[in-house]
Formats: C-alpha cells, sequence, structure tokens
C-alpha cells in the first residue's frame, strides 16, 4: 500500500526518525509547526493507524512495515517527477566497468565562457544524428574550465580522491529518437585534462569515446577577486589548436554584460545551465551514449572577463563564426554521474 499525501508522507518521515516511537499529539505538533492545519494534521495522524503504516503500543506511534514501504515508494515518486533524465524505453546499461562512470567530485572553481555560433557551422563539427541546439537564433559553444576537487568512485573516501584541472568544449545539441521525442544535452567536442590519470581513464571508456581526451599543462590561480586560467597542449598527448588564456574579475555583474542576448541569468538558466547529459555518438554502430550528471546548483553569476584568448575560437575551427557571449563563474558545484546508458539509433 502507498501513499500519494505529501501530509501523510510527512507524518511517515517524522516517524522514521524516531525509532523509539512518537505520541500522536506530538506528532500532530510538529506537522503543524510545519505548516500544516490543524485538521488536516489530526486526519494524517489518523490515517497512519488505520492504513497499518504505523502501530501504536503504550500510546506511541511507531512506523510499521507497510509504513517504510510507503515513505520509500513516495521518495522514489518524487525523485522521479524531479529526474531531468528519465530512463526511456528502449535504454539499456553499458558493459563499461562501472567505477569508471560513477564517480564524484567537486567543481572548487569553475568559469563557463559561452559563444554564440554560426549553427552551420557547429553542424559540420557534430557526428550525426546530433544536431545542434538554436537559441536566440544562434547555436552554442561553452568553454568550460574548472578546478575539480576529490574525484573518485562513488562511497570512496575522499582521502582517495585526485584533483586537477579540466577544460571542455560543450556544444548544445539535440537527438531524434526512435520513438521520434527528442532529448537535448551536451556533447563534447574537445577536452583536455592536466592530470594523465583522468586522461587515460577517460580514454578507457570505449562506449564513450567521441573523441580522444587531450593532454595540456593548465592553471587556475586566484589573487582576491580575480582569477586567471591558462591552458597549453603542447605537451606529450596534446592536440595543437587548444590553447587558452583569460583573466577575469569574479565580483557578480548587477546586470547582464553588454551585448549578451540574455536578458537575466534566469533566461539563461534553461538553454545553458540546466544541460545534465552529456551524448556520444558510436560510429560504428547505431547506438546514442548518455553519461547523465546529477550536480548541486551552480548559482553562477555573470562576470567580467579582463583579458580572453581562446585559440579555437580565434583561429580554429569557429574562426569568424563565434561571438563571445557572456562568462559565467561557478564556486563550490559538486556533481555525481550516473551508469552509462545507451539507446539504439
Amino acid at each position: 500500500m502507498t501513499t500519494r499525501d505529501p501530509i501523510v508522507a510527512s507524518a511517515l518521515a517524522a516517524l522514521a526518525g524516531e525509532r523509539a516511537g512518537i505520541a500522536s499529539t506530538e506528532l500532530e505538533r510538529r506537522l503543524r509547526a510545519a505548516g500544516v492545519g490543524e485538521p488536516e494534521a489530526a486526519a494524517a495522524t489518523a490515517e497512519l493507524t488505520s492504513a497499518g503504516f504505523a502501530s501504536s503500543q503504550d500510546g506511541l506511534l511507531r512506523l510499521a512495515p507497510a509504513g517504510m514501504s510507503a515513505l520509500l515508494d513516495f521518495h522514489a515518486a518524487v525523485t522521479a517527477a524531479l529526474d531531468p533524465s528519465p530512463a526511456r524505453p528502449g535504454e539499456e546499461s553499458c558493459p563499461s566497468v562501472p567505477w569508471l562512470t560513477t564517480v564524484q567530485t567537486c567543481w572548487i572553481d569553475a568559469v563557463s565562457i559561452n559563444y554564440a555560433v554560426d549553427p552551420q557551422v557547429l553542424a559540420r563539427e557534430l557526428p550525426p544524428p546530433l544536431q545542434p541546439e538554436i537559441h536566440k537564433g544562434s547555436a552554442w559553444l561553452q568553454v568550460l574550465m574548472s578546478s575539480l576537487r576529490e574525484m573518485r568512485p562513488q562511497g570512496t573516501p575522499s582521502l582517495f580522491g585526485v584533483n586537477f584541472y579540466q577544460v571542455s568544449y560543450r556544444a548544445a545539441v539535440t537527438c531524434r529518437g526512435r520513438d521520434g521525442r527528442t532529448r537535448r544535452g551536451g556533447f563534447f567536442v574537445r577536452s583536455e585534462t592536466n592530470d594523465e590519470v583522468m586522461r587515460a581513464v577517460g580514454n578507457t571508456l570505449a562506449e564513450f569515446k567521441y573523441h580522444d581526451f587531450g593532454a595540456a599543462e593548465m592553471i587556475m590561480l586566484r589573487d582576491g577577486e580575480r582569477l586567471t586560467v591558462g591552458v597549453d597542449p603542447s605537451v606529450p598527448g596534446g592536440h595543437p589548436g587548444g590553447k587558452l588564456v583569460g583573466i577575469f574579475d569574479t565580483r557578480p555583474q548587477e546586470a547582464p554584460p553588454a551585448g549578451t542576448v540574455w536578458a537575466s541569468l534566469e533566461e539563461l538558466q534553461g538553454p545553458l545551465v540546466d544541460c545534465y547529459d552529456a551524448f556520444g555518438v558510436d560510429p560504428g554502430g547505431p547506438w546514442l551514449y548518455i553519461l547523465t550528471i546529477d550536480r548541486g546548483p551552480w548559482n553562477a553569476r555573470f562576470v567580467h572577463p579582463e583579458q580572453l584568448y581562446c585559440e579555437l575560437v580565434e583561429t580554429g575551427a569557429y574562426a569568424g563564426a563565434a561571438r563571445l557571449d557572456s562568462v559565467l563563474h561557478i564556486r563550490e558545484c559538486p556533481y555525481r554521474w550516473r551508469p552509462l546508458r545507451r539507446e539504439r539509433l
């Protein structure tokens, strides 16, 4: 037996935290303190015993097995309703070693350098059937540089985590599935890291090898509110064309920067921030690979780039076809990867 009543579910959660039991009057008091009306609190408390969710003994209510099951079912229903990337019919798990994708980390400092790109130019860099996602008349490429802390398999103590830098060039894309529905996400046209172990792990994922994860010398230095970043791929294992230098004043701007097409951070949120799926396409088979990220809020703020040079945009594949729109700064954002999935195209 389950419940769809959020007040009953709240009462069950309160019981779950009181292993020795709780008086019905105290339970009703807690519900009222949480903003539940007196009649509703009394009705929810009464339903606990009438539905078999709780037992009453010595004047105390105790959670029954049926109540624990109902609470777990309610939690699962809420989680599914809030899932930004629910499983679809026909999806299956990938045979990769699980710890290669089920990892966790935290962005302790990151910038998102947002470029509006000619859709036709970006489309040439994408494997079919991926297509650029168009917002405000443009395709979008985000250069995401981050300082990652304690990357490790989920459940492993932070002592065994790895700290490193990474830069990823994420294109906003869409993909139409066999069921006709469109899925939105990101495709990394290029990525580099300064850590050889993380590079080896990234290139081990045969199913998700969308490109070669390159090596580079990287730096992120903070001097008060000024953040300096640098990427130089002129090292063994590096790929030409990926130099990046930026100096950013990370004091939050009160208004969107001049020249941006976004009227506010809120307007930008859906198109560029709320992206939880990374895609890979198997060039030798009919598979779309989906790596979903559960993360905390970016709490991003517009910041001012005092100096910025991005070789890929200035002289590389997007030269003359990309325009700097804005820069976002992100601090202390936890990340957790889900197991890799795939869907037949």
